[in-house]
């Protein structure tokens, strides 16, 4: 059973999330057993006064974690059987010369798989043929309701997938930073990332960082003084720092990304490496100005060499970065 326990509905986090973190800490500490039957969503719903598509992105997230399972026609059901107790191991480096997910621990038959159900079904002759600029249809719909669940995609936005992170960052100089432009990135910063608009006859500003990311204070003031065209961070594991931008900043930059009219481009990259700690809301979900620009990517979780990043825009952005993308390669994915 599901206890109940008072949302708050003035807090910053969204509903869902609370609701999920509620229900996880009910797993995590056995008073819902492995194998017990959650209630339907519309139960839950009516249960916590909730609409069913908040509770359904609550138990979404809950099975992308691993603690609830998910069968068509039966319901959602505990499956977690206590934390994994660690064992002795010989073998203790760990390399961190590159930031790329472990191909041992990929699921290789699982992906051998799908891909032989895509040849041998109705889609196999599309494959071959040249796509949308935009991306695969399907890909772009599984990417877009994904989105709207963690609350990072409304309406009026759209979505380009694109050839990995990087090209998404190299679409947004050209549609957004012509040269000449004022580009305001973290300093030091991913050189990928800063090549990509110095090739470009941009001019940088660097913030400086530190152990809790960028100095607020001298963004308010470059913000002010500079007028940039564009303002790009990245809020979760900064490359090469490490810093993690807390709640409270991410609040305050999407104050002054409101006050000054500048674009934020957000790099989200490493976003799904959280190990520990809760989840904070990217800054896209905070600004419901709609310009946060939001860039994702399956390298640093899944197949880096499939190249396979996207980014989430308001509809006339998403529009022109295809626009530039069919340029550039035609498409890719």
């Amino acid at each position: 059973m599901v206890t109940r326990f008072q949302l708050d509905q003035s807090s910053q986090v969204p509903l869902y999330r609370q609701l999920h973190e509620h229900i996880a800490g009910l797993i995590r500490v056995g008073n819902l057993a492995h194998g017990s039957r959650l209630p339907a969503t519309r139960e839950l719903a009516s249960q916590f006064g909730l609409n069913r598509t908040t509770v359904s992105a609550a138990y979404a997230l809950l099975e992308n974690e691993g603690l609830i399972r998910g069968h068509v026609g039966r319901g959602s059901f505990v499956h977690y059987d206590g934390p994994l107790q660690a064992s002795p191991s010989s073998d203790l480096t760990i390399t961190f010369a590159s930031s790329r997910p472990a191909a041992e621990d990929f699921p290789m038959a699982d992906f051998q798989r799908c891909c032989t159900e895509v040849i041998a079904g109705p889609e196999a002759g599309a494959i071959l043929q040249l796509g949308s600029p935009a991306g695969y249809p399907p890909l772009r719909r599984f990417l877009i309701k994904q989105a709207t669940l963690e609350g990072c995609f409304a309406d009026g936005d759209d979505l380009v997938v694109t050839n990995g992170c990087q090209q998404a960052m190299d679409l947004l100089q050209r549609v957004l930073a012509p040269a000449g432009s004022t580009v305001i990135v973290e300093d030091p910063v991913y050189h990928g990332l800063r090549n990509v608009f110095e090739r470009a006859g941009a001019r940088l500003t660097g913030l400086p960082m530190s152990d809790d990311g960028i100095d607020l204070e001298r963004l308010e003031r470059v913000l002010t003084n500079e007028r940039p065209r564009l303002l790009v961070l990245t809020p979760n594991f900064q490359n090469p720092t490490g810093a993690t931008l807390s709640l409270d900043a991410r609040l305050a930059i999407v104050q002054m990304v409101q006050d000054s009219g500048v674009t934020l481009v957000e790099n989200d990259i490493y976003g799904e490496l959280r190990y520990e700690g809760e989840r904070l809301p990217t800054i896209r979900e905070l600004d419901k100005s709609g310009r946060t620009i939001l860039i994702r990517s399956f390298s640093k979780i899944a197949f880096p060499g499939l190249r396979v990043g996207w980014v989430i825009a308001p509809a006339r952005i998403a529009s022109e970065l295809a626009e530039a993308r069919q340029w550039c390669d035609l498409h890719t994915d």
